[in-house]
């Protein structure tokens, strides 16, 4: 039986690797960005480490910061109208799993119309184009969903999410900074990490693992074990682990 796995074209990790980021945009020939984040991160100046570099390289940008927890439907339909009014050629998500999975759903929005109505995108979605390119950059170890083709959304009207998977929505570079986790309280830390932990179990249990999943699953595992606490007490080194499994 064929077994697919489905990667970034690039992915950076290890601290302080954000400031790869205006290289990578000029390199791609992209002109402006709309950056996705939340005003929590916005306003703590998480997002800030991003735009910053931004600004030292004279890069275009503009930044939509309306997502909420468990992104909404409107939260999906606002940042698509973002997009198209600000001329931007390439999304940056900054943020854990909520700016990460709206930034998928505007991506392919935007690439696909026919799917504007985003309950249409339920399940696998049987897109033609690929997403606007996207740049992801988490704020949590927790989700990895800069890594994978999977998104969330929430429909506040049926009082539901629905899950959305599509090879054509997963970011064309993940750039995975622990030092864009370090202002994260400990609580959240500790939250995201076992959420991590339990992904990687559950991948190493489901019908459809093998061989090399197992390799990946096993290795997060035993890192996440031997690094939680550590990372959440704000060990660096440890820190580093967790955002890499």
């Amino acid at each position: 039986m064929a077994q697919r796995m489905i990667w970034n074209q690039t992915a950076y990790f290890g601290a302080g690797s954000i400031e790869v980021i205006p290289d990578e945009l000029a390199r791609r020939g992209f002109a402006k960005a709309l950056v996705v984040s939340d005003k929590v991160l916005v306003d703590s100046g998480v997002t800030s480490r991003v735009t910053d570099l931004l600004d030292a390289a004279g890069f275009a940008y503009e930044v939509f910061s309306d997502v909420l927890p468990n992104p909404p439907i409107a939260n999906v339909q606002a940042g698509v109208a973002a997009f198209r009014a600000s001329g931007a050629d390439v999304l940056i998500a900054v943020g854990g799993g909520s700016p990460q999975d709206t930034c998928k759903a505007v991506g392919i929005i935007v690439a696909n119309p026919e799917f504007a109505d985003v309950r249409s995108l339920e399940g696998g979605a049987p897109t033609k184009n690929p997403s606007v390119p996207i740049i992801a950059v988490p704020t949590t170890a927790g989700t990895a969903s800069e890594t994978t083709i999977n998104y969330v959304i929430t429909d506040v009207e049926r009082q539901r999410k629905f899950v959305c998977f599509d090879p054509h929505d997963i970011p064309v570079m993940a750039v995975v900074d622990s030092q864009m986790m370090s202002s994260a309280p400990r609580s959240l830390k500790v939250a995201t990490g076992l959420d991590a932990l339990t992904h990687a179990i559950e991948g190493y249990i489901t019908l459809g693992a093998w061989e090399l999943s197992d390799l990946f699953h096993l290795k997060a595992i035993q890192v996440i074990a031997a690094s939680l606490r550590a990372a959440a007490d704000g060990d660096a080194d440890a820190a580093d682990r967790m955002a890499l499994a």
